[in-house]
């Protein structure tokens, strides 16, 4: 398996509306689509409290670029 960490450092005000947008859409989009979604999360203290991670896994590169060329014409 390859693990693919995402992180989002997200503007001061918007985590608001990129968390809505991440599970209302890309989330469902990434599940219909079979992604491999092994955690999405915010950190509350810290440095980072403004960024969402997310962690995806894939049976190889190949699939990896599969995928998301498909994501990212549908979306």
């Amino acid at each position: 398996m390859i693990y693919e960490l995402r992180i989002y450092r997200v503007m001061n005000g918007r985590m608001t509306d990129l968390l809505t947008r991440f599970e209302h859409h890309n989330r469902a989009d990434m599940a219909a689509m079979a992604f491999l979604q092994g955690g999405f999360w915010t950190t509350i203290v810290g440095r980072s409290e403004q960024h969402l991670t997310y962690l995806l896994a894939w049976e190889s590169l190949a699939q990896r670029q599969e995928k998301w060329d498909a994501f990212f014409v549908r979306t």
